[in-house]
C-alpha cells in the first residue's frame, strides 16, 4: 500500500480568516456553532469540513469540524501531523490500517477522543447516520490517500 499526498490546493481551500483585536479592543471568546459553519468538500465525497481556527496549511495550531453524511466514509489515509479527533455528534466508526475493513471499525459515541499519530493510516465511517468530529493538530497538514500498489 502507498499513500499519495493530495494537492496543496485542497488544503488551501480550508483557510478561514480570524480577526485580531486592535489595541483598543479587548479580546473576547468567539462562539462557533456547528449549524452555521461554512462546509467545504474534501477528497471523500460524503465528508465535508469547516475550519474553526487556524490554517491547516501553515505551521500553527488548527481545529476543524469534519461532517460525515449518513453512510459516508473516509477511505484509508494519513496526515503528516499528530491529530486529536473528538466525536461531537452521531456515532463515528473508526478504523486503522491501509485497507478499509468494516469488521475492524470501532463505534465511538460523542465525547470520545482518538489520538492519531502522524502518518498513521486510518479511516472513518458514519454507518448509522450523520456524524461530526472535531480534529485538532499543528500544521502544516495535508491528506495522503492510501491506495493498493
Amino acid at each position: 500500500m502507498r499513500c499519495t499526498m493530495l494537492a496543496a490546493a485542497s488544503v488551501a481551500g480550508l483557510l478561514v480568516a480570524i480577526a485580531e483585536p486592535t489595541a483598543a479592543e479587548e479580546a473576547a471568546p468567539t462562539i462557533i456553532q456547528v449549524e452555521t459553519a461554512k462546509w467545504i468538500p474534501t477528497p471523500f465525497p460524503d465528508v465535508t469540513v469547516a475550519v474553526i481556527e487556524g490554517n491547516p496549511a501553515s505551521a500553527e495550531m488548527y481545529s476543524i469540524f469534519a461532517k460525515y453524511r449518513a453512510g459516508g466514509r473516509s477511505e484509508p489515509h494519513t496526515h503528516p501531523d499528530n491529530r486529536v479527533v473528538t466525536v461531537i455528534s452521531g456515532t463515528y466508526y473508526a478504523g486503522s490500517g491501509t485497507e478499509f475493513d468494516e469488521s475492524k471499525t470501532r463505534a465511538l459515541k460523542p465525547g470520545t477522543a482518538i489520538l492519531i499519530p502522524a502518518n498513521a493510516a486510518h479511516y472513518g465511517w458514519a454507518k448509522d447516520g450523520e456524524a461530526i468530529v472535531q480534529e485538532t493538530g499543528f500544521g502544516p497538514s495535508g491528506t495522503a490517500i492510501c491506495a493498493p500498489r
